[in-house]
């Protein structure tokens, strides 16, 4: 249970009023010091419910300090988001997102949650069990190229930031051998038809995923896909494997940049204009049909 001091110092990090910064601001030195620092495993309030939540760990301090780590994120699921949908969570992590994905779909809908780390497994079982998620479909593994085994290293402070093809030389991080299946034979195994927004965060293995979905982006044509290029590019943002995949499936961009009152999604042309920042999101829209 969480200290009398953590639990006020929650209710006021919770105040904060802009869209951008909620995460950094929850895990600020500054918060940890006021609060204490604890390795306790918490219940914690997020959009849609609750989730199960280290505050060992950064995602999970923002999960039980602000509430959020990225409201840009939730406002977006809200906007695209409706009762009845399919939608996509690729690297679920604890599922605030999960979370708030099943809440808007309702329980005619179906969120399928995509986690390979076997702890933040542990974690999203607990949660959907706590907030009776039928909709909520679990899968166990990565997504990649192919079907095979890899080395997923999770560095001890921020299971976020856990890879399959980083974090090769840090250090203080854990290893483990994770599962990994294409999004093509899920997509048929599951008889997905429609998804309205496919959210993807998988610390640089994102085209690698997108590779062995070929066959889905060109079946399925997810509406919308948020994803995130937290590496610098050189030469045109084009080239890059993510965006050149989705070019090819003729999807168009807004950009996600940091907002604080209003949010707001210009158009992006990965073409003609340089990434705005390292640790940029954008979303990729599909074309009418």
């Amino acid at each position: 249970m969480p200290t009398l001091r953590q639990r006020v110092v929650s209710s006021v990090v919770r105040r904060y009023p802009f869209y951008s910064g909620c995460g950094a601001v929850a895990n600020h030195p500054w918060v940890r010091a006021i609060a204490g620092a604890s390795d306790e495993t918490v219940w914690a309030r997020v959009a849609g419910g609750q989730v199960l939540t280290p505050l060992d760990d950064l995602v999970g301090r923002a999960a039980f300090y602000a509430g959020e780590l990225d409201r840009k994120i939730t406002w977006i699921c809200r906007k695209l988001i409706r009762r009845g949908d399919t939608v996509l969570d690729i690297g679920a992590n604890i599922g605030m997102v999960t979370v708030h994905m099943a809440s808007l779909v309702g329980r005619s809908g179906v969120v399928h949650a995509f986690e390979p780390n076997p702890t933040l497994v542990g974690f999203l079982r607990r949660t959907l069990d706590r907030n009776c998620l039928p909709q909520v479909k679990l899968h166990e593994f990565a997504l990649g190229p192919a079907e095979s085994s890899l080395e997923l290293r999770v560095p001890r402070s921020n299971a976020g930031e856990g890879s399959l093809v980083r974090n090769i030389d840090a250090k203080d991080c854990l290893s483990v051998q994770v599962r990994v299946q294409t999004l093509d034979d899920v997509g048929k195994q599951q008889d997905i038809k429609r998804v309205s927004l496919l959210k993807i965060d998988v610390e640089g293995f994102e085209a690698s995923v997108f590779r062995g979905a070929l066959s889905f982006l060109e079946r399925v044509r997810p509406e919308a896909i948020l994803f995130e290029v937290n590496e610098r590019i050189s030469g045109r943002v084009s080239d890059a494997p993510v965006f050149r995949i989705l070019l090819d499936f003729g999807y168009t961009f807004r950009s996600i940049p940091r907002s604080m009152v209003a949010m707001r999604l210009p158009p992006f042309d990965p073409v003609r204009q340089p990434l705005p920042a390292v640790g940029h999101d954008f979303l990729a829209i599909a074309p009418r049909v």
